[in-house]
């Protein structure tokens, strides 16, 4: 359990540093992947919490602490693409 946990926290980290190096985005199909190595983040943590692990506890902790800041990053990213078209709406209403 402890090999899985680090594999797929390398794993996590080698899809964020291609994301977001390529595109500076993680691709909303892209997105499903990341759910899938969050559930994971859950079993490791409960696996942590069961056997008293302190690294799978981080381990879990750590898993879905990134899938939380990959959606926040797309939620902001959201809302500053629909505030710019709101903003170009109203500029081209004016013209």
């Amino acid at each position: 359990m402890l090999i899985v946990a680090k594999a797929t926290m390398i794993f996590q980290a080698a899809l964020l540093f291609y994301f977001y190096g390529k595109d500076e985005k993680v691709p909303y199909a892209a997105r499903n992947i990341f759910f899938v190595i969050a559930n994971a983040g859950c079993l490791f943590l409960a696996g942590g919490i069961f056997l008293e692990n302190l690294f799978l506890i981080k381990s879990g902790v750590f898993v879905l602490l990134i899938h939380a800041l990959v959606d926040a990053h797309f939620i902001i990213c959201r809302y500053f693409q629909i505030k710019s078209f709101k903003e170009k709406e109203k500029e081209n209403a004016k013209k």
